[in-house]
């Protein structure tokens, strides 16, 4: 039945150790010299973590330690050379009793109070866990006893002490004081200074010019300045150990964020013109923040007069802008219909050899038809389509190459002669990259392809009948695809034509003459049902 207790009071000190236990290596460890040179002598081992290390060169020791180290009581009930640490998280000191294993437990005791106050937090109590076999190891130190992690508020000081309880006197002693500390510009530096911010990087033994108090509340740099360093209080600080944020009239410019840099200063670089507000704080404690602010003066040319007369200047100079492209549309329009009366007097000769005979007569038939419906306004209106189409097929018989808004111009026509007599509907897109008015193609490339797709593809549809012809652009190749829904056609059956028969010839010849800009044709089923034509154009802008 003992062996059994004993079981389980061992096993619940065995985790209670190693539930308390702490990685070694994060914390910084204070003790007496005799702790550290004698195993076995009894004394307190304070345990804080590393980061604090930084804050002891701005301060090293609380006034509450200086105001115990002269009080004769505190002095006269303790041993001297206590250990006595400042911090400065929220974190918790951790306590060890060297000296101290499980076999003499039985014979100390350690108590935890507050200062100011002398509020006790742990009443005089025996000790019970001990050191793990990793701590062991971590530390290098052999088994001792664990009287585990306190914290207090900012301001105050807890200390805790050890004593033999058959002598009834106090044989340890630790003090750690949690002060505030909030970030101390001390020097500005901008890029006319930085030269001085390097030498005392070089040699931060020499005297700072720009000691603290003697650069002003505001700081004012101009709009060229690229770089605004702001040095703090002595400390070799971590980039998670510094935090700032900056306002910008009135708004978060840049949130709150980790320094750039393993050091005491923030380096601030290409701010632009406007009033600012920079904050500083430490992340141990984040409620105290320094502020200080700094106006960026703007350019001449960031000023709200330049700024004020530019957006004047753009706008008369766009409104005339605007005046010119109209005038020069409205001329150009008035020379087109000018040109389009002149084509009316030009000669029906040329044309003749160039459209095909069968087209001819069923444009004639259609008319015919129109007319004995009684359809004035349809025959008219196919008259009409029909003469212009002749027009521009003989003003452009003696060019090589037309621009492609011409082109268009024409397949326009033609289409809707066609879409009188079958119904169908068709619509010619150019993408928005091509201007159709300075790219130049073949005259009367197109037009045979244009006319295949409506005999083979669309005539039998009828109204149901679609013709898509798309210009598209990619790098500097053209794309042309002529495409529709009819009931589609073999490549071989299409090649016996005499227009495509005509234009793949047209088209070798061309390639010899050009040789950068191959044309490619190519014949291929649609989806879902019909023919495309493909052309190419390589390398055509």
């Amino acid at each position: 039945m003992k062996k059994t207790i004993f079981a389980i009071i061992a096993g619940c000190l065995t985790l209670t150790s190693v539930q308390a236990q702490i990685n070694w290596g994060d914390y910084s460890q204070s003790f007496s010299a005799e702790v550290g040179n004698k195993s076995s002598a009894v004394g307190l081992i304070l345990a804080i973590r590393k980061e604090n290390n930084a804050f002891w060169e701005i301060r090293d020791k609380s006034r509450h330690v200086l105001a115990l180290e002269k009080d004769p009581i505190f002095q006269r009930e303790r041993p001297r050379g206590f250990v006595a640490r400042t911090t400065f998280d929220t974190a918790r000191a951790q306590f060890f009793l060297h000296g101290v294993g499980p076999q003499m437990a039985w014979q100390y005791q350690f108590r935890v109070m507050e200062y100011p106050g002398h509020r006790v937090l742990v009443p005089w109590h025996g000790i019970e866990r001990f050191t793990d076999s990793t701590l062991i190891h971590d530390s290098g130190m052999p088994a001792m006893a664990y009287l585990g992690g306190y914290r207090t508020r900012l301001g105050k000081m807890l200390i805790v002490d050890v004593r033999n309880t058959g002598q009834n006197q106090i044989v340890a002693t630790s003090l750690v004081a949690w002060e505030s500390v909030k970030p101390v510009i001390t020097s500005v530096y901008t890029s006319e200074t930085i030269d001085e911010f390097f030498q005392k990087l070089q040699s931060p033994w020499l005297p700072d010019r720009q000691s603290t108090g003697s650069f002003p509340p505001v700081f004012t740099v101009p709009s060229t300045n690229e770089n605004l360093i702001f040095a703090l209080e002595k400390g070799q600080f971590s980039k998670k150990q510094i935090q700032y944020e900056l306002i910008r009239t009135g708004s978060v410019y840049t949130p709150w964020r980790d320094n750039a840099f393993n050091n005491s200063f923030i380096w601030i670089k290409d701010c632009p013109p406007g009033a600012y507000t920079i904050r500083i704080r430490y992340s141990a404690q984040p409620q105290h923040v320094t502020e200080y602010r700094f106006d960026v003066k703007p350019a001449w040319y960031q000023s709200n007069q330049f700024v004020l007369l530019a957006v004047i200047f753009s706008s008369v100079l766009l409104g005339a802008c605007l005046f010119l492209l109209l005038f020069i549309r409205q001329r150009r329009k008035t020379r087109l219909e000018q040109a389009d009366k002149n084509r009316l007097q030009l000669e029906l000769k040329a044309i003749h050899a160039q459209l095909n005979p069968h087209f001819v007569f069923n444009a004639l038939s259609s008319i015919q038809g129109l007319i004995n419906k009684e359809d004035i306004e349809g025959a008219n209106r196919y008259l009409s389509d029909f003469a212009r189409l002749l027009r521009e097929s003989l003003h452009h018989a003696h060019k090589n190459e037309l621009s492609l808004h011409e082109e268009i111009q024409m397949l326009d026509t033609y289409l809707k002669l066609e879409q009188l007599r079958f119904g169908f509907q068709y619509s010619i897109r150019a993408d928005i990259a091509i201007n159709v008015y300075e790219t130049a193609i073949p005259v009367m490339l197109l037009q045979p392809l244009v006319e295949n797709a409506v005999k083979h593809g669309v005539a039998s549809q009828q109204k149901k009948g679609v013709i898509a012809v798309v210009f598209s652009r990619l790098d500097q190749v053209m794309t042309v695809a002529i495409t529709d829904n009819g009931r589609g056609f073999t490549e071989e059956k299409a090649g016996n034509g005499l227009g495509l028969s005509l234009t793949r010839d047209r088209i070798e010849r061309l390639n010899k003459l050009h040789s950068d800009g191959q044309i490619t044709l190519f014949i291929q089923k649609a989806t879902p049902s019909g023919t495309q034509i493909t052309l190419t154009f390589g390398a055509w802008f």
